[in-house]
């Protein structure tokens, strides 16, 4: 067995392991919060750890794709279903690391900052979006918010300035993509 004579030491980074096993944890905690019958719950938690082996064999996504069925198969409720939306989101996040971050590397944290801000946009989109759905379908909700005469007037505003936050983070990202490429273009016509 030869000893190592060197060795990278990357500050602030994680094991590659990090993001696979988050992806289980992700989807065991939604298959026992949201998958109605103990089969499922069971596998969707192998196909995750599968996942963490074989991350290529997209069990992370099957395992995923169980979770918005449990919410589908139980009673309309608004907090599984913002649940359902931020798990699938987050380990369709970290299942996509796990394929190009090999298993026994090195993560840096700050690495992660960009996916980290898109994932930030889609929930500020994707959550007051299905609150506006589950609000025009009516029922359930204004029941769990406390009676037929709870006052829901307050939740178009907010509503609203989330999808302007998302918009405007959305303008100003693409912005920047189109500085930058315009900088990279400059700078590669006066080395040429």
């Amino acid at each position: 067995m030869r000893s190592r004579t060197h060795q990278l030491s990357v500050p602030g980074a994680v094991p590659g392991v990090v993001p696979r096993l988050a992806v289980v944890a992700l989807v065991s905690v939604g298959a026992f919060a949201l998958l109605p019958f103990p089969l499922w719950q069971g596998a969707a938690v192998v196909l995750a750890c599968v996942a963490v082996i074989a991350p290529r064999t997209s069990a992370a996504w099957v395992g995923a794709a169980s979770l918005p069925l449990g919410v589908l198969v139980g009673e309309p409720d608004l907090a599984r279903t913002a649940l359902a939306l931020l798990l699938v989101h987050a380990i369709h996040v970290l299942a996509s690391v796990s394929l190009v971050v090999p298993l026994r590397s090195r993560l840096r944290v700050r690495a992660l900052l960009p996916a980290l801000r898109r994932f930030a946009v889609v929930q500020l989109v994707a959550q007051p979006l299905a609150f506006g759905v589950q609000i025009l379908a009516g029922g359930s909700l204004v029941e769990s918010l406390g009676g037929a005469n709870a006052g829901l007037g307050w939740l178009a505003p907010v509503a609203a300035a989330a999808l302007l936050l998302g918009v405007i983070l959305m303008l100003r990202a693409a912005v920047r993509a189109d500085a930058d490429a315009s900088r990279r273009t400059a700078a590669e016509s006066t080395a040429a």
